[in-house]
């Protein structure tokens, strides 16, 4: 299947595709050509076809501002994205020289990641544009937690009383007031680049832009940043240490000097996303058709959904020690 897709696309002479990456929805493989290196996606069927426009628009923006990011090599008739015979769709882009890590090591590490969404945020202000290509209800924290509901009823037992949790505490904690504009939308940590030194370069993984609250951008990626176990550690450990020195960095790249004062609402952002999260993996617990998962850890979907939404529920408490 690698050569009807790749021969899709002007690239050198290919080497080897390797696949690579953690990541829980799109499958990625590693290209080596002879002119250089290039990333291969599958997408995920959950992604609109119009996220590759999206992601084009945005990345040509930042990269105008010598941003690094992932520029999409366009195929041999200008398209974005193949579709291959089966009708998965597949895109390429150079290689980002760059480290991934899936955990923050130290407050150095934490201070410079938040310097970067600081500085991308600051610049997406500018931004005139508005994604055509958004995932339906992405972040839509009040309509998952009506998924969530609409399949209480079908929850193991083991999981059912967190449901029962989330949706009584859920609703509290969401943010709907305040400026909004374009955000990223899935800032875990291994989207972010690092160079030798730890310092963060680049953003990656631009499917999930959105217009909506810059905490809610932030709260996902303090809710991965911040934990210094896994999300699906049942004894997960939230990091203020962490919590603080990622603020001090975002603010300091943000045009809003205020938000040296405003840490208990990206707090707030990091609970609301942690307890959507979890309420995500519970659905999928049910439907069984969304998140991938580590085979060699878990013996199906539903059994890491389980350990997934343990986790983080877990983990919104920790979270929430600051906000009373």
């Amino acid at each position: 299947m690698f050569d009807e897709i790749l021969s899709q696309f002007t690239l050198p002479r290919v080497v080897d595709v390797v696949s690579v990456g953690s990541g829980l929805i799109n499958a990625t493989y590693r290209v080596t050509t002879d002119g250089g290196d290039y990333v291969l996606q599958k997408l995920h069927d959950v992604i609109p076809d119009a996220a590759a426009s999206d992601m084009q628009a945005v990345t040509s923006f930042l990269a105008m501002h010598h941003r690094l990011v992932p520029m999409l090599t366009p195929t041999v008739t200008g398209a974005p994205f193949v579709r291959a015979a089966d009708g998965s769709r597949w895109r390429v882009y150079p290689w980002i020289a760059g480290k991934i890590v899936d955990a923050v090591e130290n407050v150095d590490m934490a201070r410079s990641a938040g310097m970067l969404v600081g500085d991308m945020h600051r610049l997406l202000a500018t931004f005139d544009y508005t994604p055509k290509g958004s995932i339906p209800h992405f972040h839509d924290t009040a309509f998952i937690l009506d998924e969530l509901r609409s399949v209480r009823a079908e929850l193991p037992a083991d999981v059912a009383a967190i449901a029962d949790d989330i949706i009584t505490t859920l609703p509290s904690v969401i943010i709907n007031d305040g400026p909004t504009q374009i955000i990223h939308g899935d800032l875990k940590i291994s989207n972010i680049l690092f160079d030798e030194n730890n310092h963060a370069v680049g953003v990656i993984d631009f499917d999930t832009l959105l217009v909506h609250h810059t905490e809610v951008d932030m709260g996902d990626a303090l809710r991965s940043w911040c934990n210094r176990t896994t999300e699906d550690d049942p004894h997960a450990v939230f990091s203020m240490e962490i919590f603080d020195a990622v603020i001090e960095g975002y603010a300091s790249h943000h045009p809003q000097p205020l938000l040296r004062q405003e840490g208990s609402r990206y707090l707030r952002g990091a609970k609301q996303i942690t307890l959507e999260l979890a309420a995500r993996f519970l659905v999928d617990v049910v439907r069984d058709n969304y998140f991938g998962y580590d085979t060699s850890k878990y013996p199906n979907r539903r059994s890491a959904n389980i350990a997934r939404a343990i986790g983080q529920h877990h983990y919104r408490r920790l979270a929430g020690l600051r906000l009373g």
